[in-house]
């Protein structure tokens, strides 16, 4: 009697998988997406976004959705992954926190990146000599887990994504609005060079201005500006500089000339329609000489 439940049991466990797996086979034979799995969990990458850019460095994250189809809930007890660009390894990490998939759901999961733009260098000249406006975002990872039967399996993903370029800021010159004894208004001429080929707007755009060591001047740009594709865009900074803070610079201005410098710094928030550089913060810097800008005083 025990044998012929054992029997009955085991046959019907076996019946089950048989199931699962002609429904599997049969989903997958129908599945068009080339980064389809037949048992395994299937990646996709959801979205490569920017967090921040400076003329330094990239910060993003690559959010991965993960659809676990199989019947069973595992965690995953670490990750190591890796990003190339156009077939050049730009980036690799280790995740070691562990992290859980239920089954027959879909999971998704932020990869934080920073990424030193030194090392992009190479890739956006190529691209530039080919004259292509989108670059191959390889990303490859292997995932360790608690499956006895399967400790571990890799993840290979491709997809073309635009090339972007970081906006560079240059200082052009500045007027002088109005002069009294104690202040002046200047209007400070900013250019900002976008060699994309697509157009975005500058939004929550603040900016930060010193001459020499004195304190910053600090402000916000209360309208958003229009960022054309692949031209330059002017933009009018207002500054009020007070004589009693920066008089010894004045001096220095005098008589010293281009040895008196000057700091730059912008930070705006991008909006468009790309999802991949929308709400990125962007920091642009510059500096110079204060008497490169006073041509129109010449």
């Amino acid at each position: 009697m025990i044998k012929k439940i054992t029997l009955t049991l085991v046959s019907l466990f076996i019946a089950i998988i048989a199931l699962f797996l002609m429904w599997r086979f049969w989903g997958y034979l129908g599945d068009k997406d080339p980064n389809k799995t037949f048992l395994m969990p299937r990646l996709e990458l959801s979205q490569v976004e920017i967090i921040s850019l400076t003329s330094q460095k990239t910060e993003m994250n690559v959010k991965v959705d993960i659809n676990n189809h199989f019947p069973l809930s595992f965690t995953i007890d670490s990750l190591q992954y890796r990003i190339l660009i156009n077939d050049m390894l730009i980036f690799k990490n280790h995740l070691n926190n562990s992290f859980s998939l239920k089954r027959n759901s879909l999971s998704q999961i932020s990869l934080p990146m920073t990424i030193l733009n030194d090392s992009l260098a190479a890739v956006i000249q190529a691209n530039e000599q080919a004259n292509l406006d989108s670059v191959e975002f390889h990303f490859q990872s292997s995932f360790i887990t608690n499956i006895i039967f399967i400790k571990h399996f890799h993840v290979d993903i491709k997809r073309v994504v635009p090339r972007f370029y970081i906006p560079e800021v240059t200082a052009e010159s500045f007027e002088i609005d109005s002069l009294n004894f104690s202040r002046a208004s200047v209007e400070l001429l900013v250019s900002i060079n976008n060699k994309n080929a697509f157009s975005y707007k500058a939004d929550s755009l603040a900016y930060e201005v010193s001459i020499e060591d004195n304190q910053w001047i600090k402000g916000m740009i209360p309208d958003f500006a229009d960022i054309q594709a692949k031209s330059v865009t002017n933009i009018t900074i207002p500054i009020t500089i007070s004589f009693k803070e920066v008089s010894q610079t004045f001096w220095d201005l005098l008589t010293k000339g281009n040895k008196v410098r000057y700091n730059l710094h912008l930070t705006f928030r991008i909006e468009s329609d790309n999802n991949m550089i929308d709400q990125s913060k962007v920091i642009l810097k510059s500096e110079g000489s204060v008497k490169s800008l006073m041509k129109v005083l010449e």
